[in-house]
């Protein structure tokens, strides 16, 4: 490599490194900046003045001082660009457009129907940017269920969406013109409320989502922890010996026992309303309609839905409590779509977890709920897209 390209590599790097760290710090100084990089005071101030030139960097004003000339304080420019998030869920997208500090400009949810075809998502993806994006777009994240392969922007397996290496990233990228950034929604949940919600003060948790499907995933030291790729599959944890075939083709999975699915078909089993029985042979394998149908049958047989979720509150009780065993988390995060219908299970799921884990653990661990609803699937890639230097520079 010639000098004059080395001389480029490096100061590209510098940029990126000035940048993602302006941007996590939020507001910085000049000489802090300096500190945190370990870069010279005097490469910050010239890569800084560079940033401010290109507009994505800006100065706030003066901060504290003491002693001495008063600090200029930056901020990466929220508004340079805009930044797309795409929760694809089964039969649905929920679609967002921020700032570069993940401030939501737009958002909306579009049914795309029974089967999840690529090319139809990033055509309906391609129509809401066109009609809702004001400013350029700088990247895109794509937040999918099961595991993803963030390098390649593949979906390597996806149970729930029938999806096996799905070259997605690579599909919307050709059609959109911006960076990809593809990650698993549970860990975009989790990173969402590792930056905005719930685990801000957490170093080790878990987050356990619970809905048509159930996922998981592991914060160790603040960071989310993603082993060799997959770790926190909690809802393919075998809980019954020959139980239900789970979409994973195992047996008695936790999600195949207590995924909404398992719930509307443990209903229409037991109930002998007719309205129920005809609304289940009628409903689609979306998850909308499967909460509609639960919906339906507290409404038509209260009695069946709350042995229903009287049993689930149990099932559910047991996977905490072997989670609380395994891990000795400080916090455990509850989301997903089961919420809804939390006042039929969550307080005694909690109670027996707490009560059948080993010795004091389950006392010791503290319970938080969701505060970021759906947005959450889709803020944590927002924040990875946003957080990354090499997407904006």
């Amino acid at each position: 490599m010639s000098i004059i390209g080395s001389r480029e590599l490096i100061r590209d790097i510098n940029e990126k490194t000035i940048l993602k760290t302006i941007f996590l710090e939020k507001q910085i100084d000049r000489a802090s900046l300096a500190r945190k990089t370990g870069l010279s005071s005097a490469t910050v101030t010239k890569i800084v003045s560079i940033l401010i030139q290109k507009d994505l960097v800006v100065e706030l004003g003066e901060s504290d001082s003491t002693g001495g000339r008063k600090p200029i304080l930056l901020c990466v420019n929220k508004d340079y660009g805009n930044i797309l998030g795409v929760k694809v869920g089964v039969g649905y997208l929920y679609i967002m457009i921020t700032n570069l500090n993940g401030d939501v400009l737009s958002k909306s949810r579009l049914d795309y129907g029974e089967e999840a075809d690529p090319v139809k998502i990033t055509n309906i993806i391609k129509n809401y940017v066109d009609e809702q994006n004001k400013n350029s777009l700088v990247g895109i994240a794509i937040a999918v269920s099961g595991t993803v392969d963030p390098k390649k922007g593949i979906v390597l397996d996806s149970f729930l969406l029938n999806w096996k290496n799905v070259k997605l990233a690579s599909l919307i990228k050709q059609v959109l013109k911006a960076p990809v950034y593809l990650i698993n929604d549970v860990d975009s949940f989790t990173i969402a409320h590792l930056w905005k919600g719930k685990l801000v003060n957490y170093k080790n948790a878990l987050v356990l989502t619970l809905g048509t499907g159930i996922g998981g995933s592991i914060v160790i030291g603040g960071e989310l922890y993603t082993g060799n790729g997959g770790a926190g599959e909690f809802g393919h944890m075998t809980l019954i010996d020959k139980g239900n075939t789970c979409s994973c083709g195992s047996q008695g999975c936790l999600e195949s026992e207590a995924g909404f699915d398992a719930l509307a078909t443990k209903i229409y089993e037991n109930t002998k309303n007719i309205v129920l029985k005809e609304a289940y042979r009628d409903y689609k394998n979306l998850e909308t309609s499967q909460i509609d149908f639960l919906k339906l049958a507290l409404k038509e047989d209260e009695k069946i839905f709350k042995k229903v979720f009287d049993e689930y509150s149990y099932i559910i009780g047991i996977a905490i409590k072997n989670l609380i065993n395994i891990y000795a988390p400080e916090c455990i995060l509850i989301g997903g779509e089961a919420l809804e219908f939390s006042e039929y299970f969550l307080e005694k799921s909690i109670k027996f977890a707490k009560t059948a884990s080993f010795g004091n653990l389950g006392e010791r661990v503290t319970f938080e709920i969701d505060n970021l609803g759906a947005d959450a699937w889709i803020l944590g890639g927002i924040y990875k897209v946003s957080s990354r230097g090499d997407v904006l520079c």
